[in-house]
């Protein structure tokens, strides 16, 4: 691999995008087809020039301090969220966003790749490439899953465990009590169970990212990344793709050799692979004259997490690490730098869950969600309505205050609201014109109110549980049975609570409903917008990943899932990319006449 200041003129095969799917396909493509020219584009730097990355706890707080390596996107205001503009971070570096994620590792239901209902992407056609991509070095037990220590992405429990694991499943037991107890949550079949939660993390206690795991190592040599370069559209000759147009983007690593912005063609000989990404490759699409009419006429072409108050000097100093109290930070910066142990070598997840309603509870959330869940999920076990994880921190883009706290972050698997992103001109460095959708879809709302409810009654359970922290709750009625608990309350439930659930009135569940709208944020994971589907239902790209109505286009990043996911999606996108890679290697396989030696990836 070369790594360069200058952007080549041409390649074989030019891949826009140096994130996760763009470094996975480019490796995989170069290391199979070494007499091919392999060229990957990325707009951020190389994330070997960023060391404080690599230390998962410190990076993972740096997400609260304005992260270079993140662009934030504000959405068009959402009248159901009362005006309120939710924005979305788009990783901004080489590795995309693994190399600045929260490195948390999940596995959606096995279900949800055969709702694709796309040939060749259904579960059994993509399992054998988890044992492929991921380097599984978390315990389980034996037959549950279909991981295996023989891929090259690093999973593990990190440097380190938080002490509080048997009363968190304490916690569980009392509230879940038909949930599954588990090693190991992320086996794509779990649907209703609590456990363990790997980490991606590496075995020397370091982040795992894509660009480390599958782009540096590699030593082929007709693989070219340049960085600092920002994709403008694509060329075309009559409906072929033919190249890439690129600027320079003024950074002193500009790909030109060169701080001033520059703009330059690069011919791609045989494919032009699109990989920037859910809201990044539409983007490019439309700007390439590829989409609505009207888009292009008119362009000119997080549920905020619950904090709770816990118990002083009962688990890890993770919230005084927070706060960069030295007497904490400094030995335990040491520490990992000494050993690569540690809580600076953990995220602190530890533990989550993955929860379905019951049939109580689904007639609850009305008649509405009722169809929609018999619809999607209600005969599907392995899928989980909702996932949480719990912190042992204060996790909040305001600065945490004094005192210990914990969380419960959760996510709603699958919204029926929808959103969408178009661009606003022809003008690259322009941000979208994005749409969340959030709670558009009447299916959603009671969803979140169910489960606020449901991890509220599972803190209360844990020993180290102070009352909530009022800033991050619903504001209910002191007089409220609800009320919110704090630390000096004389009425607050003595602990630990086991038999007990707090009661809600009607007036208490549209005061969480007001919370639902005040706070609901994405969880960072967005997908869908180049959906992999029939040209007739608004699809983008076809099973091959061919671009619908152009040739020698293609599309292969988180844009192409045509529905929902239950999970966060490193994991999603090591499957795309690599099942990408072996529909490229076969085609070009077939243009050729068979001449290339099939190479095993």
């Amino acid at each position: 691999m070369t790594s360069t200041a200058v952007c080549p003129n041409e390649a074989d095969i030019v891949i826009c995008g140096g994130g996760g799917a763009g470094c996975v396909i480019a490796t995989r493509l170069a290391q199979a087809r070494p007499h091919l020219s392999i060229l990957l584009l990325e707009q951020g730097p190389d994330n070997r020039e960023v060391k404080r990355l690599n230390r998962p706890l410190d990076s993972l707080f740096w997400l609260f301090q304005q992260n270079p390596y993140l662009k934030w996107i504000d959405c068009e205001p959402e009248q159901e969220l009362g005006g309120r503009q939710p924005k979305i971070p788009v990783g901004n570096i080489l590795g995309g966003g693994t190399s600045i994620n929260t490195l948390m590792y999940n596995t959606p239901a096995a279900s949800d790749f055969d709702d694709w209902n796309q040939p060749g992407w259904n579960y059994r056609d993509l399992e054998p490439l988890i044992r492929k991509s991921i380097k599984f070095l978390s315990p389980e037990q034996p037959g549950r899953s279909p991981h295996s220590d023989e891929g090259v992405f690093h999973v593990s429990r990190g440097g380190h465990s938080v002490s509080y694991g048997e009363e968190y499943a304490k916690a569980c037991r009392l509230v879940l009590r038909d949930a599954e107890e588990c090693e190991n949550i992320t086996t794509y079949r779990t649907g209703h169970g609590f456990g363990r939660q790997p980490k991606l993390i590496t075995s020397d206690g370091k982040r795992s990212n894509v660009a480390d795991a599958y782009l540096h190592p590699c030593l082929a040599k007709n693989l070219t990344v340049v960085t600092g370069v920002t994709i403008d559209k694509v060329i075309f000759k009559g409906n072929e793709a033919v190249g890439v147009k690129v600027i320079g983007n003024n950074l002193p690593s500009a790909s030109f050799g060169t701080s001033e912005k520059y703009t330059k063609t690069v011919k791609a000989n045989k494919m032009v692979v699109l990989t920037c990404g859910a809201l990044g490759s539409p983007a490019v699409l439309e700007r390439s004259g590829i989409g609505s009419p009207e888009v292009l006429k008119a362009a000119g072409v997080e549920l905020i997490c619950p904090m709770y108050r816990a118990t002083e000097g009962y688990y890890e100093p993770f919230d005084r690490y927070a706060r960069g109290d030295k007497t904490i930070k400094e030995p335990i910066d040491e520490e990992y730098e000494r050993t690569g142990k540690g809580i600076a070598a953990s995220n602190g997840f530890d533990f989550g869950m993955k929860i379905r309603p019951t049939k109580e509870e689904i007639s609850s959330m009305g008649p509405t969600f009722e169809k929609y869940w018999k619809r999607i999920g209600a005969d599907k076990p392995d899928k989980p309505l909702y996932s949480n994880v719990i912190l042992p921190y204060f996790y909040s883009y305001r600065p945490p205050p004094e005192g210990k706290y914990f969380c419960i972050g959760g996510f709603h698997n699958y919204p029926a609201s929808r959103g969408s992103v178009h661009i606003r001109s022809t003008d690259p460095f322009a941000l979208p014109r994005a749409v969340s959708g959030f709670l558009t879809r009447p299916e959603d709302l009671p969803v979140h109110v169910w489960y606020y409810k449901k991890q509220r009654e599972i803190c209360r359970r844990l020993p180290f549980y102070e009352g909530e922290e009022l800033d991050s709750h619903p504001r209910f009625n002191p007089k409220s049975p609800a009320r919110l608990r704090t630390s000096d309350d004389l009425n607050r439930t003595d602990k630990p609570v086991e038999e007990d659930a707090i009661p809600y009135s009607a007036e208490d569940d549209r005061v969480i409903e007001q919370y639902v709208r005040e706070n609901v944020a994405t969880a960072y994971h967005s997908i869908g917008t180049c959906a992999m589907r029939g040209r007739d239902v608004m699809g983008v790209v076809d099973a091959r990943l061919n671009v619908y109505g152009v040739k020698k286009l293609k599309v292969a990043d988180l844009s192409i899932c045509p529905s929902n996911i239950s999970s966060n999606t490193t994991s999603i996108v090591l499957l795309i990319a690599e099942n990408a890679a072996r529909i490229f290697l076969q085609e070009l396989d077939a243009t050729n006449g068979g001449r290339y030696v099939s190479a095993k990836l």
